[in-house]
Order: C-alpha cells, then sequence, then structure tokens
C-alpha cells in the first residue's frame, strides 16, 4: 500500500450546492492585530468578496489563511499548504518541514489564487523558526503521526481582503458535517497514472464530509492500525474529490458551530496514492488534539 504525503486537490468534482457559503462575506480594514498570545484573532475565519456559486477553482480572497509553503533550496517552487494564524504564524504539516527546519529554506506566499502570476494583495515572507511537533514520527508504512509543525513570519501579515486569519475550534467538528479542503495539489487522476501529475497554477477547493472513525477503521477501507484519535477521516466514498500530494499542510476548514466563521478543524496529513481511489478517504491531523501545544508554543516564541 501507498500514501501520499507532503509536495498537492483532486478536485475533478461535481458541483454542489453552495447554502453554507452565504456568510463568507465579510470585509476587514488592514491591520496586524497581536500574534503572540496563540489565541484566536477577533475577526479570523472571515472571507471576503462575493459569494461562491458552486466548487473547484478559488478565486483571490475565497480562503485568506491560505498559504503557499515554497523551498528555496528546491527551486522555490509550491510544495505544501499551511493556515495562517494569528498574523505572524502558520499551521501546517510535520512532513512538509521533516528534515528541512532550516527558516532559510523557505518562502511563504498568501493572499493569492494563482501560483503563476503575482497579484495584487498578495503578499510574502520569508520565516524565521521552523518547528515541528517534539513527538513527530514518520512511520516506515509511509503515514505519519503527531503530523503539525508552525513556522514564524518574518513580520506580521496584514488583514486585508485577501489575508486573514483561520479560527481555531473549540470541540471538534461532528460526524456528517460537510467541510472543506483547498490547495494547489495535483488534480488530474489519470496523470498519476502515467507518470505525470502536475500542480495546480490556481487554488482549487472541495468538499470534504467527516466521516465515523468505526467506519474508517474498517479493513477495506484503513483498518484500524491506520485510524487514529489524532486524525480526522474526511472524504467520499466515490473517490475522486480529495486531497492529494502538494495539499499536505493546508487546511481543512468546518463551520464554526454558529455558522459565523471556518475554524480550521484539520491539518491535510496522508491519503491513498493513486490519490483519488474509492473508499480511501483522506486523513487531517486533528488539531483539538494539538491546540494547546500550537497555543503554548506560539506564547513562547
Amino acid at each position: 500500500m501507498m500514501f501520499w504525503l507532503a509536495f498537492m486537490l483532486l478536485l475533478s468534482a461535481a458541483q454542489r450546492g453552495d447554502a453554507q457559503w452565504d456568510w463568507l462575506t465579510g470585509i476587514f480594514g488592514g491591520g496586524t492585530t497581536g500574534s503572540s498570545t496563540g489565541q484566536n484573532d477577533p475577526n479570523c475565519g472571515v472571507a471576503a468578496g462575493s459569494r461562491i456559486i458552486g466548487g473547484q477553482y478559488a478565486s483571490q480572497g475565497m480562503f485568506p489563511w491560505q498559504v503557499s509553503l515554497q523551498n528555496l533550496a528546491q527551486g522555490g517552487s509550491h510544495g505544501c499548504g499551511g493556515s495562517l494564524f494569528n498574523n505572524e504564524w502558520v499551521i501546517t504539516a510535520g512532513h512538509c518541514v521533516d528534515g528541512m527546519t532550516n527558516p532559510a529554506m523557505w518562502r511563504v506566499r498568501m493572499g493569492l489564487a494563482s501560483l503563476q502570476y503575482y497579484e495584487n494583495g498578495e503578499q510574502e515572507f520569508t520565516v524565521t523558526k521552523v518547528i515541528m511537533h517534539p513527538s513527530y514520527t514518520a512511520s516506515a508504512m509511509g503515514f505519519p503521526r503527531n503530523d503539525v509543525a508552525l513556522m514564524k513570519l518574518n513580520r506580521p501579515a496584514t488583514v486585508s481582503n485577501y489575508v486573514n486569519n483561520i479560527c481555531l475550534p473549540d470541540r471538534d467538528a461532528s460526524v456528517g458535517t460537510n467541510c472543506v479542503v483547498s490547495g494547489w495539489g495535483v488534480y488530474d487522476i489519470q496523470s498519476q497514472y502515467f507518470g505525470q501529475a502536475p500542480l495546480s497554477a490556481t487554488l482549487k477547493w472541495t468538499y470534504a464530509p467527516i466521516l465515523d472513525p468505526g467506519y474508517c477503521s474498517q479493513n477495506y477501507i484503513w483498518g484500524s492500525e491506520m485510524v487514529s484519535s489524532i486524525m480526522v477521516c474526511a472524504g467520499y466514498d466515490h473517490g475522486q474529490d480529495d486531497a492529494c500530494n502538494g495539499d499536505s499542510g493546508g487546511p481543512f476548514i468546518c463551520p464554526s458551530p454558529d455558522g459565523s466563521r471556518w475554524e480550521l478543524n484539520g491539518i491535510v496529513s496522508w491519503g491513498e496514492q493513486p490519490c483519488g481511489a474509492q473508499y480511501k478517504p483522506s486523513a487531517y491531523t486533528r488539531v483539538t488534539a494539538f491546540k494547546s501545544w500550537i497555543q503554548q508554543t506560539i506564547q513562547s516564541n
């Protein structure tokens, strides 16, 4: 069995209803609120711009917490996704920075939809700290545990119509919640079988409903040895609409209980290779399991 890990979203998906997107219309002024407390920013989790019709390609500002992590030691191309938290910190997957914790290796871009072209409102940063979870492990089978890391930016990001912080949840979203995953990852199923799997030049997204852990623990899905309490299992039986290589570290977001904002319920971690297989939903790092570590690390750094 093979797994994809770091460095892409098979969003070949059908168009879906978008009632839950109606409230994604907040407008923010500029500012750089405090970043050292580890707590949610007052305006976190709200996106600016127009109502979304259907899904697949994202427009600039649709996911203002989404960042592109680019490894300068590997040519500066997109490697993983991440989520902006408290203006000065990026939350990503541990396997994205495993063996690459030198801050000088990284560039962070945010406020963009296109990787090919510079967009007005885009912001770019260097990194001053890369901190992996101390219990991170990459198993011999290829899937990681405690798959979370933090990056500190060289300066606070400026909140705008295109850049905003994501919220951390107080509790997990319930099974069946229709959440969303976004990224610039591999987007074509067939290309994986022919050895050519290009990244998407434009940010993409898809719905990903949270699945019952008992369902994901069945032998024909992932099995009990693969599924743990520090993971969220989400996706569709038909596959196709899924995260893939290059989406790793990116946001898995769910509506808050009152429907007023988005919350970071998961971090894209691992899944089947090739991506998009039937009965092989993706696994996400469960953020509530690491919320205290995230907050304490930010407070002490």
